[in-house]
C-alpha cells in the first residue's frame, strides 16, 4: 500500500470494511448482518469497534418498511486502508518535471513546494524547533528532538520511495524546515544516502530582510 497509513484488520472487521467500500450507499446493521451471516448483535459490536477506531462513521438513516435504521459508511481513515498508487503517480510526475525543467531546476521547484507547505502549516511565521518536530509527526514523520535542542531526527520519511528514486526530493524537506524555522538547515543524515534515519541540524536564526 503506497499511501495507506495502516493495514486492514482481519476477519469480520475486514469483511465489514470491504462491504462498506463496495456498497453504493450506506449500509444498516441488519443489511451487514445478512451479508456476513452473523447475528445483528455481533455485527453491531464489530461496527461499534470500527467506529471507535475511526474507520467507520454514521451516515443518514436508511428508510425501510419498518423503523428507520442507522446507516454506516467508511470514514476517510477507513478508505485510506485500501491500496492507492499515489507513489506511482508521484514518481511519474517528478520524472516529467525533471524532463521539462532539467536536473538543476528540479530541486528549486521542489523547494518551492516545501516552502508552500510550510506557509500552510504555520501561516503566522517562524516556529520553534520542538514545535516543528510536532508538526512533522502530524505529517507522518516519526520525528523527535535528538541530542541537542537544535536537531531533529526522523526515523522514516513520508517521501522515502520518491527520494530513493531521486534524492532531489529531499529539497522539499529542507525547504520546509528552513521556512518553518527561519534558520539554515543542515541535512546531516539521510536515508536516501543509505543511513538509518534523517537528521536535521538547525543553525542560528537567519536575519530578516
Amino acid at each position: 500500500m503506497d499511501s495507506a497509513p495502516g493495514t486492514l484488520p482481519g476477519g469480520t472487521r475486514e469483511r465489514i470494511l470491504s462491504l462498506l467500500l463496495h456498497a453504493p450507499a450506506p449500509m444498516s446493521i441488519p443489511a451487514l448482518a445478512g451479508q456476513l451471516g452473523i447475528s445483528r448483535n455481533a455485527t453491531h459490536l464489530h461496527v461499534n469497534s470500527l467506529e471507535r477506531d475511526g474507520l467507520v462513521e454514521r451516515a443518514a438513516q436508511i428508510s425501510t418498511r419498518g423503523r428507520p435504521s442507522q446507516g454506516f459508511q467508511l470514514s476517510a481513515s477507513g478508505e485510506a486502508l485500501f491500496p492507492r498508487q499515489y507513489a506511482l503517480l508521484a514518481r511519474k510526475l517528478i520524472a516529467e518535471l525533471a524532463h521539462f525543467l532539467g536536473p538543476q531546476a528540479l530541486p528549486e521547484a521542489l523547494a518551492r513546494i516545501g516552502q508552500q507547505i510550510a506557509r500552510e502549516l504555520a501561516p503566522r511565521g517562524e516556529v520553534a524547533v520542538a514545535d516543528i518536530a510536532a508538526l512533522m509527526r502530524e505529517l507522518g514523520y516519526e520525528a523527535h528532538i535528538a541530542g541537542e535542542e537544535h536537531e531533529i531526527e526522523a526515523h522514516n520519511c513520508v517521501f522515502h520511495d520518491l527520494a530513493m528514486g531521486d534524492p532531489a526530493v529531499c529539497a522539499v524537506d529542507l525547504a520546509l524546515l528552513e521556512k518553518l524555522s527561519g534558520r539554515a538547515v543542515e541535512h546531516r543524515r539521510c536515508m536516501a544516502r543509505g543511513e538509518r534515519s534523517c537528521r536535521f541540524a538547525f543553525g542560528t536564526p537567519q536575519a530578516r530582510d
